[in-house]
């Protein structure tokens, strides 16, 4: 039996070779793994999809999740290193967005400051 390639007609193959590449263009960018990413946790890949006897909320869930997991797998067919580069390149991209956020943090006017100056007005 021949790969998967090997079976698709040249229409569907020139589709997948399109796809692959816009994920390889997507991923290529911060912008873009913050996207897969959030798509992901849109998804609910990272929660437990059971919830009790509410068995409609769960059903629910795991729909998401397996659009999750199909997002996953298109990745993983694209690059079988995908996936975990995003995990990693996503705890890079969650340290600096904290370190902006410190100094933002730090170069913000102090609330009190303000409320000074509102008296002095």
């Amino acid at each position: 039996m021949g790969s998967l390639k090997q079976q698709l007609s040249a229409a569907q193959s020139v589709s997948q070779d399109e796809i692959t590449k816009a994920f390889f263009a997507v991923f290529a960018t911060t912008d873009g793994k913050r996207v897969l990413y959030w798509m992901l946790e849109q998804c609910a890949v990272y929660q437990n999809a059971f919830s009790g006897e509410a068995t409609a909320a769960t059903n629910y869930t795991l729909g998401l999740q397996a659009a999750g997991r199909r997002l996953m797998d298109q990745m993983d067919h694209c690059d079988p290193t995908m996936y975990p580069a995003l995990l990693l390149a996503m705890k890079s991209i969650r340290e600096t967005d904290a370190a902006h956020a410190e100094a933002l943090a730090m170069n913000a006017p102090d609330t009190e400051d303000l409320e000074d100056d509102a008296d002095l007005a």
